[in-house]
C-alpha cells in the first residue's frame, strides 16, 4: 500500500467501482474499511443551500435562494414557520420546498 495519502487520515472517500459509488474510511495506517457516507452539512456561500440535484435536464426547475432580514427577537417564529439559517451567510433563508408567501414580512 502506497503511503502517498491526500490527507492526513482518518477521512472518508468515496470510489467509483463498477457496482457503484461505494464509502471507505482511511485509517492512520493507509488501510481502508467500508463504511457509510460522511454525514452532509450547509454547502459554502455561493452554492445551493440544499441538497436537491442540480438542475441541467429534464428534472424539477430549480428556484433562487429566498433570503431573510429576520431581527434577532423574531427569530424563533421565523424557525417555527420552516426557516433555516445560514452561518456562512448569517441570514435566514427559506428552504426549497416551503412556502415562502408566509415569510412575506421579512422579504425585502
Amino acid at each position: 500500500m502506497s503511503t502517498d495519502l491526500p490527507f492526513d487520515p482518518p477521512y472518508k472517500l468515496a470510489l467509483d467501482t463498477p457496482e457503484g459509488k461505494r464509502w471507505v474510511e482511511v485509517l492512520p495506517d493507509g488501510s481502508r474499511v467500508d463504511t457509510a457516507p460522511p454525514a452532509t452539512t450547509l454547502p459554502p456561500p455561493g452554492t445551493r443551500a440544499d441538497n436537491a440535484p442540480r438542475g441541467g435536464g429534464g428534472g424539477a426547475s430549480t428556484k433562487a435562494q429566498v433570503f431573510l432580514n429576520v431581527p434577532y427577537g423574531e427569530k424563533d417564529e421565523a424557525k417555527r414557520l420552516g426557516a433555516r439559517w445560514d452561518p456562512a451567510r448569517k441570514k435566514w433563508y427559506v428552504p426549497n420546498g416551503v412556502d415562502a408567501e408566509q415569510f412575506s414580512r421579512w422579504t425585502s
